[in-house]
């Protein structure tokens, strides 16, 4: 196994990112405790990341695993270097997703996304 050094791994994202043809914005969740209900709050934070560059796939996603098909259960799968979890909000394309699973790669993070219709 050969050790990717940090110059080499930053030129990969770099490439990554020129790839990617699409912006969003992702707002990241934060939790808070009600101080008079103790109550548990979701939010999001105040200082979003606007114009991230993204690749963006708004068609449902198949795999082919050894001659296999499976399908990912998501309405969209967005790819992207940014800093980015679980229950983050993502507005791409004019319209509002919530991650549902993050998948770290060497170069890239590739989101499972479930639309939110208000």
């Amino acid at each position: 196994m050969r050790l990717i050094s940090t110059g080499e791994q930053a030129r990969m994202v770099t490439q990554a990112v020129s790839s990617f043809n699409d912006l969003c914005d992702i707002y990241h969740s934060v939790t808070t405790t009600d101080s008079l209900s103790g109550e548990i709050l979701t939010g999001y934070d105040s200082s979003p990341s606007l114009a991230s560059a993204c690749g963006f796939n708004g068609n449902p996603e198949a795999l082919n695993y050894r001659g296999e098909i499976v399908t990912i259960d998501a309405d969209a799968i967005l790819r992207t270097a940014a800093n980015i979890k679980v229950d983050d909000k993502v507005v791409t394309h004019n319209k509002n997703f919530i991650v549902q699973g993050v998948t770290t790669g060497r170069d890239v993070t590739i989101c499972k996304l479930l639309e939110v219709k208000i």
